[in-house]
């Protein structure tokens, strides 16, 4: 069965957390809801990045397009193993992700990012566009 959603309306989580709820109109008007495991719910969330970079690509034919969310906000905690930092970016629309950061990836994308940001404020005009470093690439 294929269903075209027309609006999300609503997501849920089941009081026992086991699974989350996706609610939506299809596009006659009826109300759907899909309900997910939390396994399949993840399997969803780690895929839909993906599609959207390449739905990108697909639409502007530049393979190095990719969908950008804007960071609204991050934190960065420490865990009770010690052996790695938890950080957490969130959108500006709410959608938040949290990333388990070994400590020597922690050092290495600090300075990617340090040196980065140096670089692209220090990006010389030419012709109206800024000319920066290029992507690096982690592990």
């Amino acid at each position: 069965m294929k269903i075209r959603s027309s609006r999300l309306t609503t997501c849920t989580v089941a009081a026992d957390g086991t699974n989350v709820g996706l609610e939506f109109l299809d596009h006659s008007g009826t109300a759907v809801t899909v309900q997910l495991p939390l396994d399949q719910a993840k399997a969803v969330v780690m895929t839909l990045p993906h599609l959207l970079t390449r739905a990108v690509r697909q639409s502007t034919g530049s393979e190095d397009s990719r969908y950008v969310f804007d960071l609204g906000g991050w934190f960065v905690e420490s865990t009770k193993k010690q052996d790695c930092l938890i950080a957490t970016l969130k959108t500006t629309d709410g959608f938040e992700v949290s990333f388990g950061i070994p400590f020597e990836d922690c050092r290495a994308l600090g300075w990617h990012l340090l040196h980065g940001a140096e670089e692209a404020s220090e990006a010389k005009e030419v012709d109206g566009e800024a000319i920066a470093s290029g992507r690096v690439k982690f592990n």
